[in-house]
């Protein structure tokens, strides 16, 4: 007798976190692993915020873009999603996401949607967030915080690749209770590894971090424990990023960068082409360490730039010193700008979105354009919309595909006053 958790369905979508959007006859279920148009089999596993969510247990009809995944950990591992999906299928998928942000809002409709492609598939990657708890050190499982031990991931550029093994052969054996990872590539070749850990730590881990920062592939290791204070460091523990042709930004460890190298330097050129600086007063919203920042000073009248990390402001600042530049770099909440004249604003918020600055933000309406580079079309197109009440329309869309494999998108949006 057949299980009465046991489903059919057809698959009508892929979300923006990846899962096939699946219709069956108990309503729609979110499932790993399938494509749209797809026919599956699926065992349904709960609901959660008005979700029902399932497991795939077999592909009944399969889409004639379906690939065989290149890493054999792809489906247990669910940091790839789309490695089942051909890359045309992948860009499809993903050029979705910023159409339906953007649907029907001033402008949007008839603006084409613009595309950068990434010419690397695989080892792409300059920096990598993992994690540990107890015996596994891997990626955080889709939709749990549950840790999957993985050896090596093929996404990462092969420095990385290097320094992971180099990290589980060092630290493994020593690591307590739970706690996160991040691998960053430093100039060519060479990683900074960046560690937060939510428990106290032997004695042991100290000494391990030590030995991991004299192998040759480590540029230098950084420990933070549950106790408050700085943290441990050995080696380089600063990171240099490729933002373009032979050209880098400095930062602290863990500073954000962006993970694809080549596509990063085509977003740069891309922010300036849209926002159109020369001469004008600008300001940056969210600047890090200056991937923007420096491209807008260069031809800025004026720059203001705000970020809320003050390790990477001062960072902005020895980047922007170093070339001959002038901005003003502060620190403060990029919701609550400075009040000022600007022509221009060029933002690239975290996943949250800037609902408090186009909601309540002294700023806008004012500026003749906005420039918003996001990493999350649903915060996106809420913002849009917020933006579009306020005067504004739509005039360029621009697809990055910064991580092939996944569902993520980095979009950028050029908002003129209508």
């Amino acid at each position: 007798m057949p299980s009465k958790h046991l489903v059919e369905g057809d698959v009508r979508a892929v979300g923006r976190g990846g899962d096939a959007v699946v219709e069956t006859p108990n309503g729609v279920v979110l499932v790993p692993g399938a494509l749209p148009d797809e026919r599956v089999e699926l065992t349904l596993t709960s609901s959660k915020r008005g979700a029902a969510r399932g497991h795939l247990t077999r592909v009944l009809r399969a889409s004639a873009e379906r690939r065989e995944p290149s890493c054999a950990d792809a489906l247990r591992c669910g940091g790839c999603p789309l490695m089942i999906a051909s890359p045309e299928l992948q860009r499809d998928i993903k050029q979705g996401f910023l159409r339906e942000a953007c649907r029907g809002l001033p402008g949007a409709d008839d603006t084409e949607i613009e595309w950068v492609d990434s010419v690397r598939k695989l080892a792409y990657r300059r920096r990598a967030r993992l994690a540990w708890h107890r015996d596994a050190i891997g990626y955080r499982q889709l939709h749990s915080k549950r840790v999957t031990d993985i050896r090596e991931c093929i996404v990462l550029m092969e420095p990385l690749r290097e320094g992971w093994s180099e990290v589980r052969k060092c630290l493994s054996s020593s690591l307590r209770g739970s706690g996160d990872i991040q691998l960053q590539l430093t100039g060519a070749d060479r990683v900074v590894v960046d560690l937060h850990a939510n428990d106290d730590q032997a004695p042991e881990l100290f000494e391990a971090c030590d030995a991991l920062s004299h192998r040759p592939v480590i540029a230098g290791v950084t420990l933070r424990t549950s106790d408050a204070g700085r943290p441990a460091t050995w080696g380089e523990s600063n990171v240099a990023i490729r933002t373009g042709e032979g050209d880098t930004l400095e930062g602290p460890a863990g500073a954000f960068s962006q993970a694809n190298d080549a596509v990063n330097a085509r977003l740069v050129e891309s922010v300036v082409e849209l926002a159109e600086p020369a001469g004008l007063r600008v300001l940056e919203l969210h600047c890090g360490i200056g991937n923007f920042t420096v491209g807008l000073a260069a031809q800025a009248k004026t720059l203001v730039a705000v970020e809320q990390d003050p390790r990477a402001v001062e960072a902005c600042q020895g980047n922007l010193k170093r070339r001959g530049l002038q901005a003003r770099v502060a620190v403060g909440d990029a919701n609550q700008p400075p009040k000022g004249r600007y022509e221009v604003i060029v933002l690239d918020p975290p996943r949250q979105g800037a609902k408090a600055l186009f909601e309540h933000g002294d700023v806008l309406p004012g500026p003749k354009r906005v420039v918003y580079v996001s990493c999350d079309t649903a915060t996106l197109a809420r913002d849009l919309r917020l933006a579009t009440a306020k005067g504004y329309r739509v005039d360029r869309l621009i697809g990055f595909d910064m991580f092939p494999q996944t569902a993520h998108l980095e979009s950028l949006v050029r908002l003129v006053r209508a």
